[in-house]
């Protein structure tokens, strides 16, 4: 099983979008960070399954929103690094 380390931009990152889901439906927050979190499980298990997208970076999809978990693998470390809209580039909203 992996670990998996989140920056604090990723951990900002997902409360930013939760609060923009909740205030646009109440309860919708909620179901982003439950998707959230079910990728995370799936990552915990097997973070190899996705394919490197950029510059080392993998992205796992969540499931019925706009927004992916970008990551790296170190050993037994998974990096989350940003959980992003697909719709933004990544190289202009975070620093490697």
């Amino acid at each position: 099983m992996f670990q998996l380390i989140f920056t604090p931009e990723a951990k900002a990152d997902v409360k930013n979008a939760a609060s923009y889901y909740d205030s646009q439906l109440h309860g919708l927050g909620k179901r982003f960070k439950n998707e959230v979190e079910r990728q995370l499980a799936l990552l915990k298990q097997n973070p190899h399954t996705r394919t490197v997208r950029y510059d080392g970076v993998r992205l796992a999809v969540i499931n019925k929103f706009p927004y992916s978990i970008h990551y790296t693998i170190y050993g037994n470390q998974v990096i989350i690094h940003a959980v992003i809209c697909d719709y933004r580039n990544p190289d202009e909203y975070w620093v490697k």
